[in-house]
């Protein structure tokens, strides 16, 4: 890992050149900050103007005050970007980040302007962060460089770093994991990688002791070698890496090639690859969210069968069907817990897995219910239904998700929640509170069981393996 990352992503005084009320960009930054609990300043630089979005402004970059500004971020056309980072780089200004876009991403042209952006930051001793990029948030130190004004709900501070070469698109997949009420503890848009890459990224997460997951949307590598011994790090650490790669079609390579530049790769070479390493890739952003939740809020489970508890005999057949499809082993249950569930269940239910334990079952106790099949000797992982609360006014609802909740964090098997009805912001804040993941809708949930069983089962073969070298 580059040892200058650590200061690189935790700046107190940050110089931008270009900020300016005629764009976005110094607007969105400022209110990203607020956001994030950012107690630093900002030295706005503007060469027509003494103050930007009621911040004092210095009219050029030799008006910085000395010593003090140990980040900058750069707001102008590319064919003056070269001159400026230059003149930051003479003040000793050397960690900055490079918004502005015109490079490797615009055609020939722009690959020279690239290729020479790269000689003068190695030349100088600078670290770049982009170009073509919206900076980054360092949430759980309350940092934020960031000039997207996408991301949406509250900066929660978790273990989930979020790492996209698509500023935009990444800027979707924070917001959905902020609105399913997980938290983040680094987000970062790397661009066009014309210095800071990737990889350099994933390392600097992996090492920082604060990201127990991670979560990507990736156009192309930049060095597969190098990829390899990421992975095999992570593998080390038990941190899941979990990515949305493009280019599985034609059409997808053409796209990431026109936005930042990236090499997409062969699909098959890639996809043996992650295989290969236990990187868990996924095909949508709403599939990379759930798959994130659960590997930051779950145990890896000791084995692959599951266990269903509803309230619906519908909803069981509709489980199954797709855990069928998903390849997730639906055991039968033990003559033991059938017996077991006979005893305490209505006389019309039929104990089978998925159980549907009855309108009237589930009055008896869930808890109950689910102690009995947390003991049969089939199952590894449980999922029983869970009532979304709307309000702090509710009683039942509450009452009914604790008498089982309690089981989570004390059982020897992984228990996951399937929401029965929809999940409003009060509710995820409810299971937030709980440390709980839970399922909300259905399809990309089992995507996600799908992929704690697999990870879990790699990290067996990759212990055995460890073990034997």
């Amino acid at each position: 890992m580059n040892k200058r990352l650590p200061n690189f992503f935790s700046p107190r005084n940050i110089a931008v050149v270009g900020a300016s009320t005629r764009n976005h960009w110094f607007a969105n930054m400022v209110e990203c900050a607020a956001k994030a609990g950012f107690t630093g300043r900002f030295f706005p630089v503007n060469s027509g103007t003494d103050e930007v979005c009621g911040i004092p402004a210095v009219r050029s970059v030799a008006q910085l005050p000395d010593d003090i500004i140990d980040f900058a971020a750069v707001i102008v056309k590319s064919s003056a970007a070269l001159a400026i980072l230059d003149e930051l780089a003479g003040r000793g200004i050397k960690n900055i980040l490079l918004i502005s876009s015109g490079f490797a991403e615009a055609g020939n042209e722009g690959a020279l302007l690239q290729e020479n952006l790269q000689v003068l930051c190695r030349r100088r001793d600078i670290l770049l962060l982009g170009p073509n990029c919206l900076g980054f948030m360092n949430i759980g130190a309350k940092v934020s460089v960031f000039a997207g004004g996408a991301v949406q709900g509250e900066l929660v501070p978790g273990a989930i770093g979020v790492l996209g070469q698509s500023g935009a698109t990444s800027e979707v997949i924070v917001t959905k994991i902020m609105k399913k009420g997980l938290g983040i503890s680094l987000y970062v848009t790397t661009g066009n990688e014309a210095l800071l890459t990737s990889e350099d990224c994933l390392e600097y997460m992996l090492e920082s002791g604060t990201t127990s997951v991670i979560a990507g949307f990736m156009e192309g590598f930049r060095d597969i070698s190098r990829m390899k011994r990421i992975a095999q790090d992570a593998a080390r650490r038990k941190i899941p890496i979990i990515l949305i790669k493009v280019g599985r079609s034609e059409k997808g390579k053409q796209a990431a090639r026109s936005h930042t530049g990236a090499l997409a790769g062969n699909a098959e070479i890639f996809e043996g690859f992650f295989r290969q390493y236990g990187i868990i890739r996924v095909d949508t952003i709403e599939e990379l969210v759930e798959t994130a939740g659960i590997m930051s809020r779950c145990p890896l489970p000791g084995g692959g069968r599951v266990g269903i508890a509803t309230m619906s005999g519908g909803l069981g057949g509709l489980y199954a069907d797709l855990c069928a499809r998903l390849s997730i082993e639906l055991p039968d249950l033990s003559p033991e817990t059938v017996d077991s569930l006979n005893k305490l269940l209505p006389d019309f239910a039929q104990p089978a897995n998925p159980l549907d334990v009855t309108g009237s079952g589930f009055r008896e106790g869930m808890d109950k219910i689910i102690r009995i099949m947390l003991d049969d000797e089939h199952i590894d992982i449980l999922l029983p239904i869970s009532f979304a609360p709307e309000s702090a006014s509710e009683e039942f609802i509450p009452g009914f998700n604790e008498s089982f909740m309690s089981l989570i964090h004390s059982a020897s098997k992984t228990i996951i929640p399937i929401t029965f009805r929809e999940v409003n912001d009060y509710a995820r804040k409810y299971y937030r509170d709980h440390n709980t993941y839970f399922m909300e809708h259905a399809e990309d949930g089992f995507k996600a069981v799908a992929h704690l069983i697999r990870y879990a089962q790699f990290q067996r073969r990759f212990r055995r393996i460890q073990e034997k070298i």
